[in-house]
């Protein structure tokens, strides 16, 4: 798993939870359809970064990241340059993918998972990041006039203002926390919450919390049916909306 921000044009950086694949080398992230405001979003904005910071599921050489730069949007409407560059990666690392795209018989019966928006990051610089231990801690993005992005821990999430702590000293100004939570190892179950509001010295105010920082409950059989029906349904009218339905 991995955390993609970027600037806003108008409040907090954005950020969402992403899982991270490579294409010609390059960070990328490969939305379904369902997505396409998001990701039209942080293609439209001057500076992103991908966070490694979560140790779970990760390989022997993981090691946590920021990678910053620019992010180039493909729409890819047909879904072959997910298929033939990205699927194997994804069905590797999120085992959700399997159950919707493992075999050829999978792929045709949910032809719309496969189109994708592939974001790709021109990366201008690579640093060493933070790694996430337990639910206190957070990535932390924010904006004065140049995107921050630091492993931080908040010790106290009840609080107002925010204490955090790690943040970079010399900025200030919107800001997001963003965390994750998933089950392990299946991912089935995959809680993303941002919490914002204005970070200086240390701490955020004018907070706007996560509607919940906990991880989802397990789902039902019909909770896992009306999900990925919802999916399907979503992806297929922006598909519909772009032309490529």
């Amino acid at each position: 798993m991995a955390e993609l921000l970027w600037r806003s044009p108008d409040g907090p950086p954005g950020a969402i939870g992403v899982v991270p694949l490579l294409l010609g080398g390059k960070p990328t992230v490969a939305m379904p359809w369902a997505h396409v405001g998001t990701a039209r979003a942080a293609a439209a904005s001057d500076t992103a970064a991908l966070v490694l910071s979560d140790p779970r599921l990760a390989g022997s050489r993981w090691a946590p990241l920021v990678a910053t730069g620019r992010l180039t949007l493909v729409e890819d409407g047909d879904g072959d340059l997910f298929t033939e560059e990205l699927l194997a990666q994804e069905v590797r690392k999120h085992p959700p993918a399997r159950a919707l795209a493992d075999s050829p018989m999978l792929r045709r019966e949910h032809w719309w998972y496969l189109p994708r928006l592939v974001l790709v990051l021109d990366a201008v610089d690579v640093v060493p990041g933070g790694r996430r231990d337990g639910p206190a801690d957070a990535v932390l993005g924010v904006d004065d006039g140049r995107l921050h992005v630091r492993t931080v821990r908040v010790p106290d999430w009840d609080a107002d203002p925010l204490p955090v702590l790690d943040g970079p000293p010399e900025a200030s100004g919107p800001a997001v926390l963003i965390g994750q939570e998933i089950s392990v190892p299946d991912v089935e179950r995959w809680t993303v919450h941002t919490t914002t509001g204005r970070y200086a010295d240390g701490g955020l105010t004018g907070v706007r919390p996560a509607a919940t920082r906990q991880l989802e409950p397990v789902p039902g059989l019909f909770a896992r049916m009306r999900r990925q029906r919802s999916l399907e349904r979503a992806c297929i009218q922006a598909l519909k909306a772009a032309g490529h339905a």
